[in-house]
């Protein structure tokens, strides 16, 4: 009996925390995606006295800032109207984005600063974002030796989670470095190319990208009331091993597909069949008495959450793709199992209390709403 109420008093506690991730997930939703996280791209190549930058900057997050910054009381900020602030044309438009441009980025020769000279900017698109590009020369007086570039762009007054994908040809030395808020600055010797870049060598790339992908699914709160509605179920051992073998085996494909621009299908089909995955799991949960090949559906679900694992990634690969793109699966799935790691002994022992169907179906129907509200509002 004492073992019992013991179980109870374990499951109540568990089903609290759990909800309370549900009411955390509740208080961030209204940012239209569960993966909210602005990325840029630089290009650059250092040769004699010149620094060449070319920058892609998301849309609306550059309007959004020119707006901020305008001088004027900003209460709502439409993303349509922001992209067009951001691409107007002429010496009003230079100005503006050379203000953003000089704030943001430095480039140092020797500890020297050099003035950006901004030459060009247009829009483009990648997948279903819009980008502002930038063509930004930085001149020395002498030839370029020891070099610094630091980047700060959003990190501190709009998006602390702003990642820029970049790639780096000294004398035609190719590197690869991942701006972050953690990470700001990348520097070498332009007299030492062969030399890796501070920060791009094979082991940063590989902490780097393990990270990203750990932070990924931490961070992805659809994912993770995924992963629990798939494990809340009683099941045998055997079959949760091969449901997240399964789960992995397909998020792995389409995460491989997508992020090399093989096979891609857009974030606004992705997203739905997402927040979809989760409303069916839930159902599956309260209605179904005994799982009978859910394996199967973990692997279809995780062929879908495979492309929204690679948004992040398509078109950021650079020089050391295989290894980038396996060091953020190995992140994705280290996060995974961390995660699994701390809930399945726990709902094993839940499992033994005679309440624990009940509070399943409970927690599954909770889930399972929040599931439905994301679905309503990625297709409005």
């Amino acid at each position: 009996m004492k073992s019992g109420r013991s179980c109870l008093t374990l499951a109540t506690f568990v089903c609290f925390v759990l909800l309370q991730l549900v009411s955390v997930c509740m208080d961030w939703v209204p940012a239209a995606s569960a993966h909210f996280a602005t990325v840029g791209h630089s290009d650059i190549e250092i040769r004699d006295n010149t620094v060449s930058y070319t920058l892609e900057l998301d849309a609306q997050e550059v309007g959004q800032w020119l707006d901020l910054n305008s001088g004027e009381r900003v209460f709502v900020i439409e993303p349509k109207a922001a992209q067009e602030k951001a691409t107007e044309n002429g010496d009003a438009g230079f100005s503006e984005l050379e203000s953003l441009v000089s704030r943001f980025l430095s480039v140092t020769n020797n500890n020297v600063p050099a003035k950006p000279e901004l030459l060009d900017f247009s829009p483009m698109k990648r997948g279903d974002n819009e980008f502002i590009r930038m063509l930004i020369d930085f001149r020395f007086d002498q030839p370029i030796e020891d070099y610094k570039i630091q980047y700060s762009f959003f990190f501190d007054d709009m998006d602390p989670k702003h990642q820029n994908f970049a790639q780096l040809r000294v004398n035609d030395k190719v590197s690869d470095y991942v701006f972050q808020q953690s990470n700001r600055t990348t520097s070498g010797s332009a007299l030492q190319a062969d030399k890796h870049v501070q920060g791009s060598d094979w082991s940063g790339t590989l902490r780097t990208y393990t990270l990203m992908g750990m932070k990924h699914i931490w961070e992805g709160y659809d994912h993770l009331l995924f992963l629990i509605g798939l494990v809340i179920l009683k099941q045998r051992k055997s079959d949760y091993l091969k449901m997240l073998t399964a789960f992995t085996l397909g998020h792995s494909i389409t995460l491989a597909l997508s992020a090399l621009d093989i096979f891609t299908i857009s974030l606004k089909i992705i997203e739905p069949l997402i927040a979809l995955s989760i409303v069916y799991i839930a159902v599956e949960n309260i209605w179904l008495k005994r799982p009978y090949r859910r394996w199967a559906i973990a692997l279809g679900f995780g062929l879908v959450h495979g492309f929204g694992f690679a948004d992040i990634l398509r078109g950021a690969l650079g020089g050391d793709f295989v290894l980038s793109l396996l060091s953020f699966n190995l992140g994705v799935e280290i996060g995974q199992v961390a995660v699994l790691a701390l809930l399945l002994p726990l709902l094993w022992l839940l499992g033994k209390a005679r309440s624990y169907p009940a509070w399943m179906r409970g927690l599954s129907g909770a889930i399972g709403c929040l599931g439905l509200f994301w679905f309503i509002e990625r297709i409005v």
